[in-house]
C-alpha cells in the first residue's frame, strides 16, 4: 500500500509532538524512511523487531541475572541475525533508513543502536543511547554496574579505557572523555542525529531535495 507523501509528513509531525522513548524510537526512524519511500509497511518492520525480542525472551530463564539477557540479545541480534556495521559503504543513505538496515542487516552505529534499544526495551533492560563524536554506542545499566555496547562492531562490549581511546581518535585528540560525554541521550536527540546523518549523506550523494527533507524533519522535532 502506497502512502501519500503528505500523509507521511503528517504522521511524522504527529509523532514528533509526543514523547519519544526507546519503546517508540524505531517507529520514528521508520516514519522518517516512509517520507522518502511510500511503500514501506511500518508495522511489518516493527513486527520483525518484536520477533527478534521474542526470540531473545525465549532464551531467558526465570531467575537468571539481568546481565544474562544482554548476552541473549547479543546472541540473537549479532550471532544469529548477523547485524553489523557497513564498513565498506558507510555513507550509503540506506544505512540511515531503518527499513533498509533491517533488510540488509547492515547499518551505521546509530541505526544499529536503535534496533538494539528497541529490543532491550522489550526485555526490560535499562538501556540508553550514548552519542560520541563520530560514533554512537549503547549504555546498559544494571544494579551494580553499567556495560557499554558497540552495535557497529558486532555488539562488542567496551571498557572505559577503550571508550576513552575511541573518543580521542574521533575527536582528533582535541578532547578528553568526561562523564558528560557518556550521558544517556533522549530519544529526540537520537532521532535528530539520525536525520543529521541522513542530511549529510544525501548532500554527499548530490541529492539536495532529500537533504532538505531531512532538515525539514529536524525542524519538526525541535519546534
Amino acid at each position: 500500500m502506497l502512502i501519500h507523501p503528505a500523509e507521511a509528513r503528517r504522521r511524522f509531525r504527529e509523532y514528533a509532538t509526543d514523547e519519544i522513548t526507546n519503546e517508540n524510537l524505531a517507529e520514528g526512524c521508520l516514519l522518517i524512511a516512509l517520507g522518502d519511500n511510500p511503500k514501506i509497511e511500518i508495522d511489518v518492520y516493527l513486527a520483525e523487531l518484536d520477533d527478534l525480542a521474542m526470540r531473545v525472551q525465549r532464551r531467558c530463564i526465570a531467575g537468571e541475572p539481568p546481565v544474562f539477557r544482554l548476552g541473549h540479545l547479543h546472541a540473537e541480534m549479532f550471532d544469529i541475525d548477523g547485524y553489523a556495521g557497513d564498513e565498506n559503504n558507510y555513507y550509503d543513505p540506506r544505512n540511515a533508513y531503518l527499513n533498509d538496515v533491517i533488510d540488509r542487516r547492515r547499518g551505521i552505529p546509530i541505526t544499529l543502536a536503535v534496533i538494539f534499544l528497541h529490543v532491550a526495551a522489550r526485555l526490560g533492560l535499562n538501556a540508553f543511547g550514548v552519542g560520541l563524536p563520530g560514533h554512537f554506542i549503547v549504555k546498559v545499566q544494571f544494579e551494580l554496574n553499567e556495560v557499554y555496547v558497540d552495535p557497529f562492531h558486532g555488539g562488542t562490549t567496551l571498557t572505559m579505557s577503550e571508550i576513552a581511546a575511541l573518543f580521542g581518535q574521533m575527536s582528533g585528540g582535541q578532547q578528553r572523555l568526561t562523564s558528560e560525554h557518556l550521558r544517556a541521550w533522549s530519544g529526540r536527540e537520537t532521532l535528530l542525529r539520525v536525520l543529521g546523518n541522513l542530511q549529510s549523506m544525501w548532500t554527499r550523494a548530490g541529492d539536495p531535495r532529500k537533504a532538505a527533507a531531512a532538515a525539514e524533519r529536524m525542524g519538526e522535532l525541535t519546534a
